[in-house]
Parts: C-alpha cells; sequence; structure tokens
C-alpha cells in the first residue's frame, strides 16, 4: 500500500474511529422502556423489551451480507450508506406511534450497524499496517469507542427520556454528522477498496474451524441471553422498587459501561498475572453484580452491584477473543470470530424471550442471572484448576 500522510492527522483518525460509536448502541433507549410499556398497554411487556434486542437479529443480517457487499462495492461506500441508514431507522420511531412499524426500523437499525461492523475494525489493520505502534494505539481506540457510544448515547438519554419515550430514539441523530466527517475526512487508499474472497466451502468447513469454537460460541449464546437482561430488566426494577427513575437507570447503564473501558484495557495485565483464572475471576464478578442488583432495596447496593458488574463483564469479550485466537488456526481466526458474533447476536436478540420462560418479573429474572453466571463460574474455576495441575 502506498503511505498515505492523511491517515495520520487527526480529523481522519477521529472520523475513522467515531463510526464505531454505534456498534454497542443498539440497546442505549431501554431506560424508556417503563414509558413504552404505558404507551403500548395491550402490546405484552416481552414484546416491549424485544425492542431493546431486535437489532441484533437485523446486525446478523447486516454481518452476513457484508463479504457481498465488500465485493460489490469500496468500503467508504459502505459505511456511509450504512451511517445513512441508521440515522434514518434509529430516529424514524421520534414520529411513529405504531409498534410494529418501530420493530421493523429497530430491525433496519441493526441492518445498518451489522453491514460496516467488520469494516470499522478491518480496515485500521489495512491502514497502519506499516507502523506497529501506531497500530495498536488505534485497534484500542477503537475497542474504547464501543463503550464509549453507550456512555455517550445512555448519558444523553438520561435527559431524552424526562421529555418522552419517542425523544430517546433522537440519540441516533449523531450517526448524520459522523458521516458528514467520513466523507469529509476519510479517504482511502485504493488498496482498500477491494476486499479479498475469504469464503469458505462448506466440503472443509469442520477442518477449517476448530470443535472448541463450536463450544465457545454456545457459552457466549448463553452469557448474553442472560446478561442482557440486565439492559430491559433494570429500568423496570428500578422504577417499581421506587430506587429512580428511568434517567437513573440509564445513569448506571453509563457507569456500567464507563467502568468497562479501563478495566478491558488492563486484561492484558491482569492476563499475565492471573492466566487462566481471569476468566473464573470475571464471571464470579458478574455472579456477585447481578446479585447484589436483583437483591438490592437501597440504591447504593444497586450502584455497587452496577461497579462489580461493569468490572467483571469488561473482561469477558477479552478473554474470549483471546481464547479463540489461541485455539484457532492462523487463516481461520476471522471467521471463527465472526461465528462467536453471530452467537453473541442471536443470544442478545432472543433474551426477552428466554428470560420470559423463566421468570417475568424483573428481581426474578436478574436473580436467574446471577444464578446462571454463579454455575458458569464453579464451571469455570474446575477447568482452570484442572488446568494448572495438569501443567
Amino acid at each position: 500500500m502506498k503511505s498515505n500522510t492523511n491517515i495520520h492527522r487527526l480529523p481522519f483518525k477521529l472520523s475513522l474511529l467515531a463510526i464505531s460509536l454505534f456498534i454497542m448502541m443498539s440497546a442505549v433507549i431501554s431506560p424508556a422502556l417503563p414509558l413504552m410499556m404505558h404507551a403500548f398497554p395491550t402490546i405484552s411487556h416481552v414484546k416491549i423489551e424485544l425492542l431493546t434486542t431486535i437489532p441484533n437479529l437485523g446486525m446478523i443480517f447486516g454481518l452476513l451480507i457484508s463479504p457481498f457487499l465488500n465485493r460489490k462495492w469500496s468500503p467508504k461506500r459502505i459505511v456511509l450508506i450504512s451511517l445513512l441508514i441508521v440515522g434514518v431507522m434509529g430516529t424514524l420511531p421520534v414520529i411513529l406511534n405504531n409498534y410494529l412499524l418501530i420493530l421493523i426500523s429497530r430491525i433496519f437499525l441493526g441492518i445498518g450497524i451489522g453491514s460496516y461492523n467488520s469494516l470499522a475494525v478491518s480496515l485500521i489493520p489495512q491502514l497502519y499496517t506499516g507502523n506497529q505502534h501506531e497500530l495498536n494505539r488505534m485497534i484500542g481506540f477503537q475497542n474504547i469507542m464501543n463503550n464509549l457510544g453507550y456512555v455517550v448515547g445512555s448519558l444523553a438519554i438520561c435527559y431524552l427520556v424526562t421529555l418522552s419515550w419517542h425523544a430517546v430514539f433522537l440519540v441516533y441523530v449523531i450517526a448524520i454528522p459522523v458521516l458528514l466527517a467520513f466523507k469529509i475526512w476519510v479517504q482511502l487508499p485504493k488498496a482498500t477498496r477491494k476486499a479479498k474472497d475469504s469464503s469458505i466451502s462448506m466440503h472443509n468447513l469442520t477442518n477449517f474451524v476448530h470443535p472448541v469454537i463450536i463450544w465457545i460460541s454456545i457459552m457466549v449464546l448463553l452469557i448474553y441471553i442472560f446478561y442482557m437482561a440486565l439492559a430491559y430488566k433494570l429500568p423496570t426494577l428500578i422504577v417499581d422498587a421506587g430506587l429512580g427513575s428511568e434517567s437513573t437507570a440509564s445513569l448506571l447503564l453509563a457507569l456500567l459501561a464507563a467502568i468497562g473501558i479501563p478495566i478491558s484495557a488492563a486484561f492484558d495485565w491482569l492476563e499475565q498475572r492471573l492466566h487462566q483464572f481471569v476468566f473464573p475471576l470475571c464471571l464470579a464478578f458478574n455472579a456477585g453484580g447481578f446479585f447484589l442488583v436483583s437483591t438490592a432495596h437501597h440504591f447504593w447496593i444497586l450502584v455497587i452491584g452496577c461497579i462489580i458488574l461493569g468490572s467483571g463483564f469488561g473482561l469477558v469479550m477479552p478473554f474470549i477473543f483471546k481464547w479463540i485466537d489461541n485455539v484457532s488456526a492462523k487463516n481461520a481466526v476471522n471467521f471463527s470470530t465472526t461465528i462467536v458474533l453471530i452467537m453473541m447476536d442471536i443470544g442478545c436478540t432472543i433474551s426477552p424471550l428466554v428470560i420470559a420462560l423463566i421468570d417475568h418479573t424483573a428481581r426474578g429474572a436478574l436473580f436467574s442471572s446471577a444464578i446462571f453466571f454463579t454455575l458458569l463460574t464453579i464451571y469455570g474455576l474446575l477447568k482452570s484448576l484442572k488446568h494448572t495441575f495438569i501443567r
């Protein structure tokens, strides 16, 4: 690739990183769920909660079609069209009063995010491959931007939710200035404009994917089914228990995501000292956090529970991605990661439906998550001890 000094300028870097703000923002509207339940009394609570997670279904579709888009269009065109979809479909519920139309707009929001999700990550090594220090910095900032989008969105919704449930969807209008910044400042070198065909034939799929990846995928599916309960049950718990308002829920979710940023950044430091015990440790933090949140009758217990949860979950996915890298063949890491991400999105999507089968109440649902993470902690600890003794 020819040198391009433009990629080292601050506007270029900020515009490139800014597209990652929306990757985790699909569930940010959850504090408005109690208001929407009142606005749609004939719609079941489970279907209202589904509005929080249904974008992940669209993200799966976007993730699946992205290789085809990469072969037809330039990366810049894909990002611009995807951001336009995010901006339009994300804010469309501001003027909608029909549940089905809102549900459809949320699915298309997910398609927009999923269509450029992989590019938000893959463009960085393509652009900065000749500078390892700059590459590491940009990858680190990209991970931070994922959480930062959720934090900023949640803080904005602290105010927007006081206006109306319609107003919370205005948070996605930020996609438009990000689109304009990307169009103006990001000029991609020609070498990035043609994606390589990395398709895999079905006959060698079983040889290409390590069997452990299947187990990791199932585990990630379950983790996100039970973890996502926090997003759509916490606002209901806070309001019903008189611990605060919808704005309180948004503030706590922002706190949880913000804590995950430095914790994720400290993963390498912790992993070098705790090795395989990082996994059961972060699972134990999740179990303890869910237990405190589900049993809280005082606001500060709720805050402590969210802090512990943020600390625990900030380590889960870094460990999972490193695990994938360790067990996968070098040419299969990207494909294995895609499988795990799809299972993650499936877990997020079906979470309200599965949790509703366990318990309809907010406390009961969150307590079931505490039980799940407790069982997974025991499993992780036994596997870690076995690994130690074998060595």
